[in-house]
C-alpha cells in the first residue's frame, strides 16, 4: 500500500525470520514480516528503543521509587527490570506472544485472543502489526501490575506531565482566544482543527522524545490548513446542531495523548458545552499506561491540579472551570474499560463488548482521536486509498463517528482518486510524518445498536 519506509538491505535478521523485502500486499493484515511497511521499522527500531528508554528511566530514578514506594520495591525494580529486558528479547528475536498468567483484569480477554490466533502466525513479526504493539504494551503493564509495591506506578508519567508543562506558553495563547471567542461555524472549525493538530503530539511516535511546539498555536494551525487531507468539518457541526435526532446531546471522547493534546480535548470540549452543542462531554481514558502517553484518569486528574496552581490567573481560573464541569458531570469520566487497551479492532466491539457498543450508542458523536484509534476503526489492513470510510470501519457505527488523526501509519482511507500518488511525489514519507491530518466523519444511519449487534456477524 505505501512506498518504501525501509532502504536498509537485507540482514541476516531479515534470513532468519522470514522477512519479505516488500511493501504490505493489497488486502492484507499490516505486519513486520513486510520490510518495506512501517510496522518492520516500528517493530524491528522503535519499539525496542522505547524498552531500552523505560529501562533507563527506572534505573535513573531508582532511588526515588524506592523511597516513595519502600525499601521493598528494591528487589522488585530489579525483577521488573529483568522481565522487561526479557521482552525485548523477545521482540527483537521474533518469539511468540505468550498468555497472561498474573492477576491483570484483562487476562482473559487476551488469553481467549491469543488461544484463537494461528499458530504458524503468533510472533511479533508475523502476527498482524496492531495486535504485536498492543501486546508488547500490555505485557509492559502486567510486570508492575503484578507487583506488591509498584502496582500503580506509572512509569510514562514524567514524560506525559513533562509534555504539558513544556506547552505552558501555547496554553496560555490557546485560553485567551477562548476566552473570548464568539460560537460560529467557523469557531467551531477553529477548536476542531486545535483537537485535530494537538494529535501531533505523541510521546510514542519518538519513542518518548519530547515534541517541541513553539509559541503561537494558531500559526501553526494556519500553516497546516492545506494539509488536512480530509476535511468533514461541515458535517461534524450540521451533525451536533441538528434537532433531527432523538439521540441525547452527548458527545464522546475516546482519547488519545495526555498532555498538550488532552488540553485540546478539554478546550474542545468546553467550547461544545459553552456553545450548547453538546450537554454533556464524556472521555474514555485508559485503564493503563499505553503507547507512552496515551491519557489515563491520573493524567486528568494531575492536568487539573496542575492549572489550578499556577500564578498566571487564566491557567487557574481554566483549572478551577474544568474541575466545576466535572463536579457538575458536565464533564464525565466514562468508566474504566479495558476494551480500550485490547488487541480488538472496533467492528468487533459489538461481539466482545456490547455493553460498550451500547452505551456509545446513547450518544450524539463519538470522536476518536489520533492515530491508533484511527488504526483500530479501520484495523491494520493494507486498503486502497480511495476505499471509502463506510467500508474500512466493517460495520462499526454505534453512532455518528469522527476521526480527529494526524497520519502516522501507513494506512489511510477515503481519499480522492491520484490524491495519494500527488502527496508521494512532494514525500515519499507523508504517511509517517504526522505532518498531514484528517476529519473524517460518518453518520449514522437509522437503525437500532440492538440490530447493529445482532447483525454484526454479517459485517466480519
Amino acid at each position: 500500500m505505501s512506498k518504501s519506509t525501509s532502504k536498509a538491505p537485507s540482514t541476516e535478521f531479515d534470513a532468519k525470520y522470514g522477512i519479505l523485502d516488500l511493501n504490505t500486499p493489497p488486502r492484507s493484515p499490516m505486519c513486520g514480516q513486510y520490510k518495506q511497511s512501517f510496522a518492520y521499522y516500528t517493530l524491528r527500531s522503535r519499539l525496542p528503543v522505547t524498552l531500552t528508554s523505560i529501562i533507563d528511566s527506572i534505573t535513573k530514578y531508582k532511588d526515588e521509587l524506592i523511597t516513595e514506594y519502600g525499601e521493598d520495591s528494591r528487589e522488585e525494580i530489579k525483577n521488573i527490570i529483568g522481565s522487561i529486558s526479557k521482552l525485548k528479547y523477545q521482540l527483537q528475536t521474533d518469539k511468540a506472544l505468550e498468555p497472561f498468567v498474573g492477576n491483570e483484569p484483562d487476562r482473559e480477554i487476551w488469553n481467549n485472543f491469543i488461544k484463537n490466533m494461528n499458530e504458524e502466525k503468533n510472533s511479533f513479526f508475523k502476527v498482524c502489526w496492531l495486535y504485536a504493539e498492543c501486546y508488547m504494551y500490555r505485557r509492559l503493564s502486567s510486570f508492575f501490575e503484578n507487583s506488591q509495591t509498584l502496582t500503580n506506578f506509572d512509569y510514562f508519567a514524567k514524560q506525559k506531565q513533562n509534555a504539558l508543562i513544556n506547552s505552558i506558553g501555547c496554553i496560555e495563547e490557546i485560553l485567551s482566544v477562548l476566552q473570548g471567542i464568539e460560537i460560529s461555524y467557523d469557531s467551531f472549525r477553529l477548536m476542531l482543527k486545535l483537537n485535530l493538530w494537538g494529535n501531533r503530539c505523541d510521546l510514542s511516535i519518538t519513542s518518548g522524545k519530547e515534541i517541541q511546539l513553539g509559541n503561537n498555536p494558531f500559526d501553526l494551525l494556519r500553516s497546516f490548513d492545506n494539509k488536512i487531507l480530509i476535511d468533514n468539518s461541515k458535517s461534524v457541526f450540521e451533525c451536533l446542531k441538528s434537532e433531527n435526532t432523538n439521540k441525547p446531546s452527548i458527545v464522546e471522547f475516546v482519547c488519545d495523548n495526555a498532555g498538550y493534546e488532552l488540553f485540546t480535548d478539554f478546550v474542545f470540549a468546553d467550547y461544545l458545552i459553552k456553545s450548547k452543542l453538546a450537554e454533556k462531554i464524556r472521555f474514555h481514558l485508559k485503564a493503563i499506561p499505553w503507547f507512552v502517553s496515551d491519557a489515563t484518569i491520573n493524567d486528568l486528574n494531575w492536568t487539573f491540579r496542575y492549572l489550578q496552581n499556577q500564578t498566571i490567573p487564566i491557567l487557574k481560573e481554566y483549572g478551577r472551570r474544568w474541575q466545576q464541569l466535572l463536579n457538575e458531570k458536565k464533564f464525565e469520566i466514562a468508566s474504566l474499560d479495558y476494551f480500550w487497551t485490547s488487541p480488538y479492532e472496533y467492528y468487533r466491539m459489538c461481539n466482545i463488548n456490547p455493553e460498550l457498543y451500547a452505551n456509545l450508542s446513547e450518544s450524539r458523536l463519538v470522536i476518536f482521536k489520533g492515530d491508533l484509534n484511527y488504526r483500530k476503526l479501520i484495523g491494520d489492513f493494507s486498503w486502497s486509498f480511495t476505499d471509502p470510510f463506510t467500508t474500512c470501519l466493517r460495520g462499526f457505527l454505534p453512532t455518528n463517528l469522527v476521526s480527529l488523526r494526524t497520519v502516522k501509519a501507513d494506512l489511510i482511507c477515503g481519499l480522492l482518486e491520484g490524491q495519494a500518488e500527488k502527496l508521494f511525489e512532494i514525500d515519499q514519507n507523508w504517511m509517517t510524518t504526522g505532518e498531514y491530518g484528517t476529519i473524517q466523519f460518518m453518520i449514522q444511519p437509522t437503525i437500532s445498536a440492538e440490530a447493529v449487534i445482532t447483525n454484526s456477524l454479517s459485517a466480519q
